[in-house]
């Protein structure tokens, strides 16, 4: 896997400016984070995000058949536009904290 940090990245971070955003470098690619929740992968063109069960998400984008065992949606560079994708993120970060913490929500701690 690679991922060109100042161009990928760059126009991931861009699109979702606003949120609590930022990426770390990890295994070859950047783990995208959202108020401190890591809510996917930024790798070769495209975002993987976390499958939390979001029901807006494009068709074309969602898991290709009931029962799949895919957990990440598979987001293209193309979509880093799109008006869905600041929310997905922010509510992936938000159902995944839920889950984290035993169905209570988490927040981050200021350092």
């Amino acid at each position: 896997m690679s991922v060109n940090e100042d161009g990928e990245v760059r126009t991931w971070l861009d699109a979702l400016r606003g949120l609590d955003v930022h990426a770390k470098k990890m295994f070859g690619c950047y783990c995208l984070y959202c108020d401190g929740q890591a809510v996917g992968w930024i790798s070769e063109g495209s975002l993987s995000l976390r499958e939390v069960g979001l029901d807006y998400i494009p068709e074309e984008i969602r898991r290709p058949a009931p029962g799949d065992s895919v957990q990440e949606y598979v987001v293209p560079l193309d979509y880093a536009s799109a008006e869905w994708l600041p929310r997905a993120v922010e509510d992936t970060a938000r159902l995944r904290g839920r889950t984290a913490s035993g169905g209570r929500s988490r927040r981050s701690k200021s350092v």
